[in-house]
């Protein structure tokens, strides 16, 4: 079992760069960069990879998360996301409302605390791909909501 968890995660980031491609739109915010809440540690962060590729492929990202602050990141950390886009800092925007009014799909990293507010006044034709099943007031009546939990 052991040696195939590497295998199960790449098919899952996999899977999850498939769906937000399948969105088509191209301006995307993430609410959420840490692999969880309360933290800035990126070095388990799935979301980290797709970044990566969605970066490459020239869309148009923004990302809000209150406890990643670039230039304050240390030692492992800080040296994993220099080596994996070390230009990430043009991306974070320190207002989530601006990633919000900027972007077209909103993909929900972490369940940070307020990012259920957020996600309760967006208008109804922002998409919201949700991969932490963060509960929301209107989720369950929202179309343009989906989401898988990893």
């Amino acid at each position: 079992m052991l040696e195939n968890i590497e295998t199960s995660n790449e098919a899952h980031k996999n899977a999850v760069l498939d769906r937000i491609l399948s969105f088509g739109k191209q301006r995307i915010g993430f609410l959420g960069l840490s692999f969880k809440e309360g933290t800035d540690d990126l070095r388990s962060s799935p979301i980290i990879d797709i970044l990566e590729k969605l970066l490459g492929k020239g869309y148009e990202i923004r990302i809000y998360d209150k406890n990643v602050e670039v230039s304050k990141l240390v030692g492992a950390n800080r040296e994993f996301i220099m080596q994996r886009i070390p230009f990430i800092s043009r991306f974070i925007q320190g207002d989530a409302a601006e990633v919000v009014m900027n972007s077209d799909l909103i993909v929900v990293v972490n369940k940070e605390a307020g990012f259920a507010k957020i996600l309760e006044a967006l208008p109804s034709e922002t998409i919201v791909f949700d991969l932490v099943n963060i509960d929301f007031r209107g989720k369950a009546e929202r179309a343009n909501y989906s989401g898988i939990a990893w």
